[in-house]
């Protein structure tokens, strides 16, 4: 199977294209990447290929997201899925560019190359483990959708399926799914009948065995101590530029904001300045 995928980004500088560099050098020919920058906060970014027209792809989620002020904030599928679909490859990739990996990057998808799951992705919980993830308060679902089956993730690195686009496309057309895309994508893939995967977290969507092989999060059991990928708190230096600052080798980071304050409520949707020309 073909595999290429997106590198985004909202901001430019030169330590944000070295990072770029880096994982393009330590993939080699296994996936095709491609830079885009994102320099507003509406879904339509600089991109090297064509893709479609994010209101025609999901004109229900465009139009939200256009009423809520832009993608931050949980409608970056309007971005997304148009995107990945202009891709052309079975396996498409997201790797946002405050994602890292300590260690060489192929180490991490020769990890994960033998995994057929549809979504493959991180910090996947139903609500019932974890009841206090802030994004339940927007979610909503068609009355044929118990909140037992609602499926959280979290998704600064992915791996996805065009049978994902296509299911989460038509499911959305449905004005009655509302909040964050990340529940929505995850509970749309498994109501779709294709399958759902943690890249290797802890919880019932990691396969036995690969339990904190690929990244520490939080779980059904709570937030870790020694925490490696979550929403925060940032990291301030690239793997490359302070290996010392990665104290468990082999695993994924995540935030890495290089010269970047990460977003807040009064700040997403705002355009940044560019990052630190260092």
């Amino acid at each position: 199977m073909t595999a290429a995928g997106i590198f985004l980004t909202h901001v430019e500088s030169p330590r944000i294209r070295r990072h770029f560099e880096r994982l393009v050098e330590e993939t080699g020919p296994a996936i095709t990447w491609h830079l885009v920058q994102s320099r507003d906060p509406f879904p339509h970014p600089d991109v090297p290929f064509a893709y479609p027209d994010p209101a025609a792809v999901l004109p229900a989620r465009y139009a939200t997201m256009r009423e809520h002020g832009g993608v931050q904030g949980g409608y970056l599928d309007t971005l997304l899925v148009p995107v990945l679909g202009g891709l052309e490859a079975d396996l498409l990739w997201l790797c946002e560019y405050d994602v890292d990996y300590a260690g060489r990057w192929d180490e991490l998808f020769g990890k994960v190359a033998d995994r057929d799951a549809d979504l493959l992705t991180t910090t996947l919980m139903y609500r019932h483990q974890q009841p206090k993830w802030p994004w339940w308060r927007t979610a909503s679902a068609p009355l044929d959708v118990p909140p037992e089956g609602w499926v959280r993730s979290l998704n600064p690195l992915l791996r996805l399926t065009r049978p994902v686009l296509d299911a989460y496309a038509r499911a959305v057309a449905d004005p009655r799914w509302q909040g964050h895309y990340e529940f929505i994508l995850p509970t749309v893939t498994r109501l779709a009948g294709l399958r759902v995967e943690d890249f290797g977290g802890e919880g019932s969507f990691v396969p036995p065995g690969r339990e904190r092989s690929v990244y520490v999060g939080k779980s059904p059991q709570g937030r870790p101590p020694d925490l490696t990928f979550g929403f925060r708190p940032p990291r301030h230096d690239y793997f490359h530029e302070s290996p010392e600052a990665f104290p468990e080798k082999g695993l994924l980071y995540h935030p890495v904001k290089p010269g970047v304050p990460a977003w807040t409520r009064e700040t997403r949707n705002v355009p940044q300045e560019n990052g630190e020309a260092g």
